[in-house]
């Protein structure tokens, strides 16, 4: 979603919906959604709040967080599985992180790893001359 024109010295002027720390502002049947953007020197942003979105809210269904991040994106924060499933893709890319950060391989089954394991070993040996001294093969 874009921001509105609405600056912070109209929104204070509305209705404060109490239990979300100012984020959250009506004005009559409008809702608004009040963040701050930028760097070193923020700004107050306000976006129109869908009425669907402000219920999903207020029935605990998604949070505040979650709102926002829809708001400001147009799409939902991913779910842990979908996390999940990207960081498997971007290693399946570049396996080498499953040599020196052994904690990346549980996101794989045993198969898997017996097919990246010899590829993520020699793109690590091409690159360093040799594996690491403390490394043990999980396909051992």
């Amino acid at each position: 979603m874009k921001p509105t024109k609405l600056g912070w010295e109209d929104v204070i002027q509305f209705e404060e919906v109490k239990g979300y720390g100012q984020h959250i502002w009506r004005d009559g049947n409008h809702l608004y959604y009040v963040t701050e953007e930028g760097g070193i020197a923020p700004q107050r942003v306000v976006y129109e709040l869908p009425n669907e979105l402000f219920a999903l809210l207020e029935s605990g269904e998604r949070s505040l967080l979650e709102i926002s991040y829809k708001i400001e994106t147009d799409r939902w924060p991913p779910t842990e599985e979908e996390k999940k499933a990207s960081e498997k893709r971007f290693i399946e890319e570049s396996p080498t992180s499953l040599i020196d950060l052994p904690e990346t391989r549980e996101l794989f089954t045993q198969e898997e790893l017996e097919r990246l394991i010899p590829i993520a070993e020699q793109m690590w040996i091409d690159w360093r001359g040799k594996l690491p001294d403390d490394y043990v093969s999980p396909l051992n």
